[in-house]
């Protein structure tokens, strides 16, 4: 167990089932949380990149979003390390799964922030190369920024799929491998993550 978890059980009267998922945590407290959970990540992975607020710099987050491709096996093309990476942060970081399915995990993995010790939610979602740009966009957000942009693909007979990409009126995907692409086919440039908020 790391010095991280061992200080988070130290208190006895603390245990998994009382401790709280942590909210409104700084930016800064969690980046080192973040960068650890992208290390164990990587090996597993085709690309990793964190997403929602924190990618958007926000100095406040509830939750660390991940975006994971994960390496396939060879030769099985239907596998891939998705179960092995869940498995690894259970072990590694000792976290709580939450959710588990296909797509989606959700875990709470033990720390200790200034307010004490408690859990942070981590969401990952597991991606395709045909689906990683709609999902790094999507999952960044902000919720307002994606309604404009499904508002404006439906203005160009377009729909917005969050799990699919963005698809013409006969349900063809025409954008989804990158962000780029997705913004191009809507006519716009690319827009910083940073810059995806309302006014």
């Amino acid at each position: 167990m790391s010095g991280r978890q061992s200080k988070l059980f130290s208190d006895t009267s603390k245990t998994s089932d009382t401790l709280p998922v942590l909210q409104g945590l700084s930016r800064d407290e969690v980046l080192p949380l973040a960068g650890e959970i992208r290390q164990f990540l990587v090996p597993f992975s085709w690309k990793v990149e964190i997403a929602g607020s924190f990618r958007r710099l926000r100095p406040t987050v509830n939750d660390l979003d991940f975006v994971v491709q994960p390496v396939r096996f060879e030769p099985a093309e239907s596998d891939d390390n998705w179960l092995k990476i869940l498995k690894t942060l259970r072990m590694e970081l000792d976290v709580v799964t939450v959710k588990q399915g296909p797509k989606l995990a959700v875990l709470n993995v033990p720390f200790v922030g200034k307010a004490g010790p408690g859990y942070v939610q981590v969401d990952l979602y597991r991606a395709k190369s045909s689906t990683w740009g709609i999902l790094l966009l999507v999952r960044t957000g902000s919720k307002e920024h994606n309604v404009k942009l499904c508002n404006l693909a439906i203005s160009k007979d377009l729909r917005l799929q969050y799990s699919v990409g963005l698809t013409d009126k006969g349900g063809r995907v025409v954008a989804g491998r990158s962000e780029e692409e997705v913004f191009a086919a809507l006519g716009l440039p690319f827009i910083p993550p940073q810059e995806r908020e309302s006014p």
